[in-house]
């Protein structure tokens, strides 16, 4: 079935999951010849509570995608991917107001695991408006099977989808041989508190401490207020890590490929799964993360390590077993991870979970 999609969501800069997923998913509609027009809502900030507090410069700068509303009119389907707060919704109110006068299906894609805590904190009043946006959608499209009950009491079960993330073709044309003779580590992600990069920073200097070898990287941009404390742990380490700032491209795969071990020690509230640990996974490295959101749905031992949230000292005791054998953990877990991420999470596949999810709202 032919149609015209209309995708209204944050698109890079800056990158982030649901922006470069909202890139890539425009960039495989169009190579199948199929139409898609864009609102790009990035507002260009990198914060922890993103959404949960009103921002006046934010709501502001969002307000210019309004003139662009008649986009709307001129698609069969939209496709949004908005905030999982109020405010995250409600400013998207607009444009499904716009929907439901046109007579546009349209599919909520939730990046994260907050919706439904959102709408069980709020009052009965915005309850009944956060309720009105999102029970309207035709779909809703979760990254796991455990992320479902985000969207229990809003939408009906059999209109709520789970459509697995991807990691980008270019990542899986690499060749590669995990360095076996001492921990390469690699952190990438924002640095964000809730994503743990202090925690992450604070297991380093307790595994130097204890005498381990190891050699690090931190890449990402650093949350508003928090490189104080970023740099003040990074002084500590010297030599031992290097902050490369954010790397794209070709400079990220080289990183990836060149670690052998991935740590992510995110307990960040909006979380759904890190793009990253699917990145990490499918050049070899063993991941290092925690029990939080849907990376469990995905993440085990066959792949890694499970760790509790905010404790530094589990992470450098995971650390210090992968040291310990490294030729072994290497072996058992990097070609196995490779795999797993070729078969299961690829454009193809999410592209075509979603334009399939599309075309099922057409009426």
């Amino acid at each position: 079935m032919q149609m015209k999609i209309l995708i209204i969501g944050p698109f890079p800069p800056p990158v982030d999951g649901c922006s470069n997923s909202n890139k890539v998913l425009y960039r495989n509609i169009v190579s199948r010849n199929i139409k898609c027009a864009t609102i790009d809502t990035n507002t260009d900030v990198i914060s922890g509570n993103q959404g949960s507090k009103f921002s006046l410069e934010k709501a502001l700068k969002f307000m210019g995608n309004y003139l662009q509303l008649y986009k709307i009119w001129s698609c069969d389907v939209v496709y949004f991917t908005p905030g999982q707060t109020f405010y995250g919704i409600l400013k998207y109110g607009p444009f499904i107001v716009s929907c439901l006068l046109f007579k546009k299906p349209y599919t909520i894609h939730l990046h994260g695991n907050f919706l439904g805590n959102q709408y069980k904190l709020l009052s009965r009043k915005k309850r009944k408006i956060f309720h009105f946006l999102v029970s309207k959608a035709s779909a809703g499209i979760v990254i796991t099977n455990s992320l479902r009950k985000n969207f229990e009491g809003i939408l009906d079960g059999e209109k709520i989808n789970v459509v697995e993330y991807f990691v980008e073709n270019p990542l899986y044309e690499k060749s590669f041989a995990k360095t076996n003779n001492r921990l390469k580590i690699l952190y990438l992600s924002n640095l964000m508190r809730e994503k743990g990069i202090l925690e992450f920073l604070d297991a380093l200097i307790l595994l130097n401490e204890d005498g381990v070898i190891f050699e690090a990287n931190v890449a990402g941009s650093i949350e508003t207020g928090l490189k104080g404390e970023v740099d003040t742990r990074l002084n500590r380490l010297g030599d031992k890590v290097k902050y490369l700032g954010t790397i794209l491209g070709e400079e990220k795969t080289q990183k990836l490929i060149e670690a052998n071990v991935f740590v992510l020690p995110t307990y960040y509230t909006m979380e759904g799964l890190p793009f990253s640990l699917l990145e990490a996974m499918a050049t070899g490295n063993i991941l290092v993360t925690t029990n939080h959101a849907g990376i469990p749905d995905v993440v085990n031992e066959l792949n890694g390590f499970l760790v509790e949230k905010r404790s530094a000292e589990m992470i450098k005791n995971a650390l210090k077993v992968i040291s310990s054998d490294l030729v072994y953990y290497i072996n058992k877990i990097s070609g196995h991870n490779t795999s797993y991420a070729r078969l299961n999470f690829t454009e193809e596949n999410f592209t075509s979970s979603v334009i399939a999810v599309l075309q099922s709202t057409i009426k």
